[in-house]
């Protein structure tokens, strides 16, 4: 309690952590939206990537298995719980086979996908990597842990990190992306439906007709479903972990 009464109270932290609690109060649609999302899984990850490059899939699982002990050992030095690693081997996955320039991602949290997306980069020899995030404001300077696995790769390939939270970060990535387009968008912060319509109409201009979008958590409320209904895309379901996410532009 003590940590997060600081961390309220910061100068630019208050009205975006005011904002988080508030949304809590959203009309929860997640037993409906679990429903839906199950009745509508398409396939696992392995046979999502496999359906697109079988041996894309297989000449991959040696990186990821070394950014995944890289990742476990580096989180063993330190005495804090970040959460979990996010579906960063369907990312690596896309980034290598699609070769996106532009990437945005909300959520970073301790950096798996941030690590992933820029290991990817990397290796493809082009790509701008674009963050959202916000403090874990339940621990003391909750500053230091985000994109924890990920800050030593921030010298070697272009990375724009905003820890302000996605209304004031994502505006701002809009503009540095200037007159380009997003290529992937990998959505995993604010889990509310007002969030998520947010973090859209922010960025729906810099989508094309190929920008992958990806939505994490799809299960916690029913704006996916909306989404894809609405504009009636082409979309797949993927369960992660007992969870489940979408992808449209794939």
């Amino acid at each position: 309690m003590k940590n997060i009464l600081i961390n309220i109270f910061k100068k630019n932290y208050f009205f975006t952590i005011l904002k988080k609690i508030l949304k809590r109060f959203e009309k929860n649609t997640s037993i409906e939206a679990k429903n839906w999302a199950i009745s509508n899984v398409n396939q696992t990850i392995e046979s999502f990537c496999r359906s697109i490059d079988s041996p894309l899939y297989d000449k991959i699982k040696p990186d990821l298995k070394l950014i995944e002990n890289e990742a476990k050992e580096k989180l063993s030095k330190i005495n804090v719980r970040l959460g979990g690693g996010g579906n960063y081997i369907l990312l690596y996955f896309l980034i290598i086979k699609f070769k996106p320039v532009n990437i945005v991602e909300t959520g970073v949290a301790a950096g798996w996908t941030s690590l992933v997306i820029l290991r990817a980069i990397k290796k493809n020899g082009q790509g701008n990597l674009y963050s959202s995030d916000f403090p874990y404001f339940r621990l003391k300077n909750p500053e230091q842990y985000i994109g924890y696995l990920a800050k030593n790769e921030k010298n070697k390939v272009d990375w724009y990190l905003d820890i302000r939270g996605d209304d004031l970060a994502l505006p701002e990535i809009v503009n540095k992306i200037n007159n380009d387009s997003i290529d992937l968008f990998h959505y995993d912060s604010d889990k509310s439906y007002s969030g998520r319509a947010n973090a859209l109409k922010t960025l729906s201009s810099k989508f094309n007709s190929k920008t992958i979008i990806i939505f994490d958590d799809i299960d916690n409320n029913l704006h996916f479903k909306d989404f894809v209904e609405k504009d009636k895309k082409k979309f797949c379901i993927l369960e992660y972990k007992g969870k489940f996410l979408g992808i449209v532009g794939y």
